[in-house]
């Protein structure tokens, strides 16, 4: 069982899916506050045992919404639930996280323009090195790349909300 369909496949949901899918606590630890890491993990640990022993789906479900309400309650409306977001916001949310997975500044820079001073495309340099300087085990390192990660979303967002014209929740 995955997350039902108003969690979505957001940052969070993501690496929620694959700790669950690995066991390991891991790579969602760095989506929550460090004082609900316990938490997590015995969330996770009984999410797992549950899930094998009895195939509970209504576990799992359980599992993403604690992860969610977790995230919510770390970001504050800064929060990447995007279940909670407007079209726009959801579009600009999945949008970062490709150009994160790839790497690539043009996965973005194709629906976002850039400012004068080439800002968005320093930001988005700031945060893969922010992404590239952390392994699984290294939670504070992966809380800056959050971090970062949060900051840069809300700096595309005040961008697409200062041009009404933008097309970044087109498909291409």
């Amino acid at each position: 069982m995955m997350p039902t369909g108003n969690q979505g496949d957001g940052p969070v949901t993501k690496a929620a899916k694959e700790s669950l899918e690995t066991g390991n606590a891991s790579r969602i630890l760095i989506w929550i506050p460090e004082e609900s890491e316990n938490t997590l993990k015995n969330l996770l640990e009984r999410t797992c045992c549950v899930r094998s022993a009895r195939q509970d789906e209504r576990t799992a479900e359980w599992y993403f919404e604690t992860v969610n309400r977790l995230h919510v309650a770390s970001h504050g409306l800064n929060n990447l639930n995007i279940s909670t977001k407007t079209p726009e916001e959801k579009a600009i949310i999945l949008l970062v996280q490709k150009a994160c997975e790839s790497g690539n500044f043009e996965d973005i820079a194709v629906r976002i323009p850039d400012t004068p001073a080439g800002e968005l495309r320093q930001r988005f340099e700031d945060l893969m090195k922010k992404k590239d300087s952390y392994c699984e085990e290294n939670c504070v390192a992966g809380r800056r790349y959050v971090s970062a990660f949060v900051d840069f979303i809300t700096f595309v967002n005040s961008l697409h909300s200062g041009s009404p014209d933008n097309c970044v929740n087109q498909q291409h």
